[in-house]
């Protein structure tokens, strides 16, 4: 009987999640979503978007490894210098420590950067923190993945 007691306790247990699993899921549900907004954003310029989405002191590394801040990515992006024709993120990864989140995954885009094709296939890491109630990404960095390679 005792056995019996302690297999329905433990599946008791792991079919409900304790208070901080809940937390974790939601948290990471939110760094999920603010991923696909970034994305959406940078498809269709959504300069202001970004705007939300960033930190102030916000700075991307590139595949090619030049560095932008947020003043010239958005700049780049107003203007048109830098235009998404699409983007599609997979594989993605959230790790959650406390009010900071990793996010990595592969990323392939087509962008055009003062008239050139750019993007391709890319390893990413973000960084979030949690602000005022609020994800905005602290940093980004991606890496050139060749196409035959995992």
């Amino acid at each position: 009987m005792r056995l019996l007691a302690l297999v329905m306790a433990i599946s008791l247990a792991a079919a409900s999640p304790s208070s901080g699993q809940a937390a974790a899921t939601q948290a990471e549900q939110e760094v999920r979503a603010v991923e696909r907004q970034f994305n959406d954003a940078r498809l269709h310029a959504d300069v202001a978007m970004l705007d939300r989405l960033l930190a102030d002191d916000w700075t991307i590394t590139h595949g090619d490894s030049s560095i932008d801040t947020k003043a010239q990515y958005l700049g780049d992006l107003r203007s048109g210098v830098r235009k998404f024709e699409w983007v599609k993120e997979q594989e993605v990864a959230v790790r959650l420590y406390g009010e900071t989140a990793v996010v990595a995954g592969l990323t392939e885009s087509k962008v055009l950067f003062k008239g050139r094709v750019t993007g391709g296939l890319l390893r990413v890491t973000r960084v979030y923190v949690k602000r005022d109630g609020r994800w905005r990404m602290v940093v980004s960095q991606a890496t050139r993945r060749p196409a035959n390679r995992k």
